[in-house]
């Protein structure tokens, strides 16, 4: 029961550090910067049905942290050694994932290197994620980059 106890804190920390790093990249209800409708903090999930709804913070706060917890879930589900990662490397993925989505970061060369323990260079994976397509091309995203630097960074923090 301990163990299940700890195992629940450190992934109730993770989602919490995952919301705090998704929370202030986005705003309510948008087109994000490829066009896409969006709402809260970056869903898109049914938003074609939130057009012209207003969210308040709090709304848009209590949405992600039950999509962060949805995202950690997943990551679990592809990294066998999920549970026993650092805190701030998982609050880091549940954000890039929340972001990507499950499959693509599943499917991703940062969660190959988390599944062979090699932490660091899974962490530093994540900035080459920083690109959309806009008029059919790849273009790099300011804003996806500095937030992949900041998950970068906060991800780092739990390599010893």
């Amino acid at each position: 029961m301990a163990k299940k106890t700890i195992v629940g804190t450190i992934a109730s920390a993770a989602i919490a550090l995952g919301v705090s790093i998704a929370e202030p990249q986005d705003g309510y209800v948008y087109r994000d910067a490829v066009g896409v409708l969006t709402y809260c903090y970056g869903e898109t999930e049914n938003a074609k049905s939130m057009q012209g709804r207003k969210f308040s913070k709090q709304e848009c706060h209590d949405l992600l942290v039950k999509r962060m917890a949805h995202y950690d879930q997943g990551n679990e589900a592809c990294v066998t050694n999920w549970s026993t990662l650092p805190v701030e490397t998982r609050g880091a993925f549940d954000s890039f994932s929340y972001n990507v989505g499950n499959g693509a970061f599943c499917g991703s060369t940062a969660a190959k290197y988390l599944r062979s323990g090699n932490i660091a260079a899974a962490c530093n994976a994540m900035l080459s994620w920083n690109k959309g397509t806009v008029k059919g091309k790849k273009v790099e995203l300011p804003g996806l980059t500095k937030r992949r630097v900041v998950e970068r960074n906060i991800c780092l923090r739990g390599v010893a």
